[in-house]
């Protein structure tokens, strides 16, 4: 019954807050209108600890006790300005949160500044339906990077929701806290099939019909490295030599390409299927094999190196979430 009631009254003022503080934008700076303050559960026993103190000292009249009441009482007023203080003027900036598979914790990279000239100390920072926090102290007038950590359950976007930064430094007497909304989401891949078939048999000959410089037939000389290159086409000794990257190039028609296609796993429902497919470009860009994917609306040409892998995940990542078109690249 008492969890209950407490969950509501949570609700109730995260509703209130809403209403009061809307949506926020690309920059928060901590106010004292967004800041809220409660006592905690020691503090709640501090408060009724100083009382009883206090009643004691006036039935007794005990100078001595009206001495310590007071100076208790004093102590945790200024604990309160102090923990209020420790938000109150913190600028934050949202980064870039990195993709993460199902089911792993995507980390949202939350900038905080501290104009002031005072460190702010234990801060914490956390998503409000999530257990996982991150608590960080911040040096005066410098910026510290807040690895906001948030799990992930699902495939496609996932937005970070409501964010709480609050502290209880110095005594634990109370809490302050605020609430950030931010339009802040993170790619989310599907996660990799733990067993998956073996990757899908080149083509085995002529079967893309143009020649390109993906293909093994031919040596045609060397170019500067490019990002995504597979390590085992860069020339190591042409690279000593000349003092940078080199990546050995090949005409031919490429007869290692592979298509991962859907229509490859017949039987499986469509989240498998895509999980499948997840393994399979994992495999095949980690052996440097070059690979396209083939969804239904949407199809990715052969190719390699790490932009081509992260183009194949989001779009399993997305797949039937919007509508896609026909996609070459």
């Amino acid at each position: 019954m008492f969890t209950r009631a407490r969950a509501n009254l949570r609700r109730r003022i995260r509703d209130w807050a809403w209403k009061r503080q809307g949506p926020d934008g690309h920059r928060i700076v901590i106010v004292q209108r967004r800041l809220y303050i409660l006592p905690t559960a020691q503090g709640l026993l501090f408060g009724v600890t100083v009382f009883v103190m206090l009643l004691g000292s006036m039935n007794y009249a005990n100078s001595m006790g009206f001495i310590l009441t007071f100076l208790l009482a004093s102590l945790g007023v200024v604990a309160m300005n102090a923990i209020h203080a420790n938000l109150l003027g913190l600028e934050l900036t949202p980064g870039r949160a990195a993709p993460v598979f199902a089911g792993e914790t995507a980390h949202f990279h939350l900038a905080v500044r501290n104009p002031g000239k005072r460190a702010r100390v234990a801060v914490t920072l956390g998503a409000d339906d999530d257990d996982r926090t991150v608590t960080s102290d911040v040096p005066a007038t410098r910026q510290s990077i807040a690895p906001v950590p948030r799990v992930t359950t699902h495939r496609g976007w996932q937005e970070l929701g409501r964010l709480s930064l609050e502290t209880t430094y110095p005594l634990g007497l109370f809490r302050a806290w605020s609430y950030l909304y931010l339009d802040w989401r993170v790619l989310v891949y599907p996660a990799p099939a733990a067993h998956a078939p073996a990757l899908p048999p080149p083509l085995g000959g002529r079967g893309l019909g143009r020649p390109n410089d993906q293909g093994e037939d031919d040596f045609s000389g060397l170019r500067q490295y490019q990002r995504g290159d597979s390590p085992r086409r860069i020339a190591w000794k042409a690279s000593a030599r000349e003092q940078e990257l080199l990546t050995k190039r090949f005409t031919g028609i490429g007869e290692e390409t592979r298509w991962l296609d859907f229509a490859l796993l017949p039987g499986l429902p469509d989240e498998q299927r895509l999980a499948v497919l997840c393994r399979w470009v994992l495999l095949a860009h980690a052996a440097g094999v070059v690979y396209g994917l083939r969804l239904p609306g949407v199809s990715l040409a052969p190719s390699s190196g790490d932009e081509h892998r992260d183009r194949c995940l989001k779009a399993l990542a997305l797949y039937g979430f919007a509508p896609q078109g026909q996609v070459q690249t």
